[in-house]
């Protein structure tokens, strides 16, 4: 396997005389990998030594995995991801930074911030603790302030499609914001890999949140993916046409957002994101709040091996109007701090934007 990853990265890493040089120091990095999981570990610390964004090395053990099925494995027909879950996104030390609108999780009560020990009395797992058990009743320990006691929440994990669940998330989770007399649309895009996101955003914007008054996107954590004409969305320069019927009855034909946009952005903002992020603040289409995206704006493709795991790879360099964001990302217009661990819900980044909005 190790001569497997050698050779790919070899012919396909996106700086030759880098790949050559990894290729040639990492020939044989596993030779004291005596298990899969030991495996895993020097794969992915060798990996890291790249030092470059959409490169790592995932096994069906990492959510991540499947998160990468459902953008690329129809190109590299490895299905679309099925996965056992209940509908949150954890940091690595289990502080739940989402939870998906409509999901498991959502019903049970768990909030941004908590951190989760346990499931069922073990070490809790974001893979393992679900695995093969959608509709089993789980209970989970859950530190949901520092130094408290801990709360059991019940939950039922069940099977979906990581892309079906983003774009339950986006539909269920958008809503109005009624504050100081104003209506303020807020659309939480956790990810936005395919033109299916876009248009669940444009059904949004043209069904219930049409008389909004200013729009607040959600692009932090999660995937990229937008296409680089997602901004078109924002162009205020298409002309509104308005249809007169026989009826005398006239309707607007508009498929623009021309009101006030507020994009909330910080470090897990990646890739698709961030370039639409550089682009709404060079042309001055929106205001960014929140922290710096991630840096992460490189080609990457995925790559299935010999034992089905995935190796990600960059292979090739972006530049997004002549600059290149790979390790710079994109700074917030209104820089907002966060502070995630036993948040209990609260967010001061959409705090802020709502803030902003209602007064615009």
């Amino acid at each position: 396997m190790a001569a497997e990853i050698a050779r790919i990265v070899r012919q396909n890493y996106y700086d030759p005389r880098a790949a050559e040089s990894w290729a040639l120091k990492y020939a044989r990095y596993t030779a004291s990998a005596d298990s899969e999981l030991k495996f895993a570990v020097v794969t992915k610390r060798a990996l890291a030594e790249l030092k470059t964004s959409h490169t790592g090395y995932y096994t069906d053990r990492d959510p991540e995995y499947y998160a990468l099925l459902a953008i690329y494995g129809g190109m590299i027909h490895a299905g679309d991801g099925e996965v056992e879950g209940i509908g949150i996104d954890v940091t690595p030390d289990r502080f739940v930074r989402v939870v998906f609108a409509g999901s498991p999780a959502a019903e049970a009560g768990l909030r941004r911030g908590d951190r989760i020990l346990a499931a069922d009395g073990k070490q809790f797992d974001p893979f393992a603790s679900f695995h093969g058990r959608a509709g089993v009743t789980a209970a989970l320990k859950v530190e949901r302030a520092a130094g408290q006691p801990p709360i059991t929440f019940h939950v039922r994990p069940r099977r979906v499609k990581p892309k079906q669940e983003w774009l339950e998330a986006l539909e269920k989770g958008s809503k109005l914001i009624r504050r100081n007399g104003k209506a303020v649309a807020y659309v939480p895009m956790f990810a936005c890999a395919g033109e299916e996101f876009e248009n669940a955003l444009k059904d949004q914007l043209n069904s219930r949140l049409r008389d909004a008054d200013a729009l607040i996107l959600d692009f932090r954590n999660g995937w990229g993916g937008c296409n680089p004409d997602f901004v078109n969305l924002f162009n205020a320069a298409p002309p509104v046409l308005t249809s007169i019927g026989r009826d005398g009855k006239e309707q607007q034909l508009d498929g623009q957002w021309r009101k006030p946009l507020y994009i909330l952005i910080n470090g897990g903002s990646r890739s698709g994101k961030e370039a639409v992020a550089y682009s709404i603040k060079k042309n001055k289409l929106g205001t960014l709040v929140g922290q710096s995206t991630a840096g992460a704006v490189i080609a990457g493709r995925a790559f299935l091996l010999s034992d089905r795991s995935l190796l990600l790879l960059a292979v090739a360099d972006i530049r997004v109007d002549g600059e290149r964001l790979e390790g710079h990302g994109v700074a917030p217009d209104v820089p907002v701090a966060d502070s995630l661990p036993y948040a209990n819900g609260a967010d001061p980044q959409l705090e802020k934007a709502i803030d902003l909005a209602a007064r615009q």
